[in-house]
């Protein structure tokens, strides 16, 4: 595939939508209950346990789902989970929306998910999730936040692909062959680049503006401390990349040493300085939900 054609874009799409990029015009519905959990995250600071139950339980076989992840090496306690009110008072209501997202956007992605080089997108976002909650622990910040945003930070990959599974596996697998700039080639096809799709999908979703903000930036450069959560989600994505994480052709030109010198002096001894069994245990979280 040419990097100079582009997909068809959607007919009537600037009368229906004007402001709408047409790579985004009609992607998949997301699973409304993770799109409900998403939408209160707007107000996390006043969410009652009961709201996301109730958000959770609407659904059976999302439920279910849940659940299942709840026991898995990801999220799991040595405790049987086998009701989602259990869940929220064993994990807390923090890690079970940050479970419930996590099921949510799998479910999205299922389809494209059978193509391996889209499997490496979900699992580099999954990754940096991962990654991201470990950062902001050693950093004092909110761990499950980051987490969410984390796993979000891709968004604009993750609606692109389950809107174009075909042409946006074609263009991976032409950037990696050619070297060539995967944000650029997302530009020449779609007319926007991945960063851009999240940002127009965050506001489109009411996220909460620090996840908004790690969503369209997380490949700009990093502040200097304070490090907040767009931060770590950054050094997150750049950390998963590092670990052999990393989505089809993206280069890795940062160490696990650099990460650790990129936190506060204060939080670097905090950080894991091997990555082999830093890498291994992601692999073990991936792979239960895999």
């Amino acid at each position: 595939m040419s990097m100079n054609s582009k997909v068809d874009s959607p007919m009537g799409i600037d009368c229906a939508e004007p402001r709408a990029p047409w790579a985004l015009s009609a992607p998949p519905p997301f699973p409304a209950a993770a799109m409900r959990i998403m939408s209160i995250l707007a107000n996390q600071d006043n969410v009652a346990m009961k709201k996301i139950v109730e958000c959770i339980q609407a659904d059976p076989v999302f439920a279910a789902e849940v659940l299942r992840v709840a026991n898995s090496a990801l999220f799991g306690s040595l405790l049987d989970i086998k009701t989602v009110q259990k869940a929220v008072v064993i994990l807390g209501l923090d890690l079970v929306k940050a479970l419930a997202i996590t099921v949510g956007m799998r479910a999205y992605v299922r389809t494209p998910l059978r193509v391996p080089v889209l499997r490496s997108c979900w699992n580099h976002s999954v990754a940096t999730a991962l990654l991201s909650r470990e950062l902001a622990t050693v950093c004092r910040i909110r761990g499950e936040e980051a987490y969410t945003a984390g796993l979000l930070h891709d968004l604009g990959r993750i609606g692109l692909m389950a809107s174009y599974p075909t042409e946006y596996a074609n263009m991976l697998s032409v950037s990696y062959e050619h070297s060539f700039d995967v944000l650029q080639c997302e530009r020449d096809l779609f007319d926007l680049d991945h960063c851009q799709a999240g940002g127009w999908l965050a506001e489109q979703w009411g996220l909460p503006s620090d996840i908004a903000f790690a969503v369209e930036h997380h490949h700009d450069g990093i502040a200097a401390e304070p490090l907040t959560t767009p931060g770590i989600v950054a050094l997150g994505c750049r950390l998963a990349d590092t670990l052999g994480f990393n989505v089809v052709g993206a280069k890795c030109t940062w160490s696990l040493e650099d990460i650790r010198g990129s936190l506060p002096k204060s939080a670097q001894h905090r950080f894991p300085a091997d990555a082999e069994s830093l890498k291994a245990r992601v692999a073990a979280q991936l792979a239960a939900i895999a």
